[in-house]
């Protein structure tokens, strides 16, 4: 999808819920997306290692959130509690094909927040938007066999396994299998309270 059919707005689309904001991420970020795309957790729950330096971050940060928001490939939020701008994570779509309406998914999220609802809070606000302001029709998660949370946010917010991709990605010289979740729009249906859009 060229730039200029990019189905959003100039201008980022902050989500807000009961207990966090979804904010843009920008350049300033850098040292955030570094720090905490090395942590172990991170590093073995996405099966890639994280950026060698602060330089690498910023090229990272501008390829998977900047230029896939100006390019209409894709929008990545990220994740803060109220009353903070501090990210704990990250969450959105990627390689969204308005053609045929559809979308990838990730997220992460700093282990010091694990458990709390948070990531399922975010993905809820972000679904909703993906579904209704995007009109995307379905959305996909790659996950890897071995990532267990990751496994299990899917099923909780209604995506469906649809199959096991073999030794679909390379980690730690070894091949491992990614499942293949999918959430279509019909499924979705009216799961969570509207989401304020600013």
């Amino acid at each position: 999808m060229a730039a200029k059919a990019r189905i959003w707005g100039k201008r980022f689309p902050v989500l807000r819920t009961k207990r966090l904001v979804l904010r843009e991420v920008t350049l300033k970020d850098a040292p955030w997306y570094f720090e905490h795309f090395n942590r172990w957790e991170m590093v073995d729950g996405q099966g890639c290692p994280g950026p060698k330096d602060l330089s690498a971050a910023r090229k990272e940060l501008r390829m998977y959130f900047s230029d896939n928001f100006r390019k209409g490939t894709g929008i990545r939020w990220g994740i803060t509690l109220r009353g903070s701008d501090e990210l704990i994570g990250s969450a959105g779509v990627y390689k969204l094909v308005q053609k045929t309406r559809q979308a990838e998914t990730g997220y992460d999220l700093d282990p010091e927040y694990w458990r709390r609802g948070i990531m399922t809070e975010a993905m809820t606000a972000i679904i909703d938007y993906v579904f209704d302001s995007l009109k995307v029709n379905r959305i996909e998660a790659l996950i890897s066999t071995r990532n267990k949370n990751s496994v299990r946010l899917a099923r909780r917010l209604g995506f469906r396994k649809e199959g096991t991709l073999r030794e679909h990605d390379f980690y730690n010289g070894k091949f491992g299998d990614d499942f293949l979740f999918a959430l279509l729009r019909k499924d979705w249906g009216a799961r969570s309270a509207p989401v304020k859009k600013v």
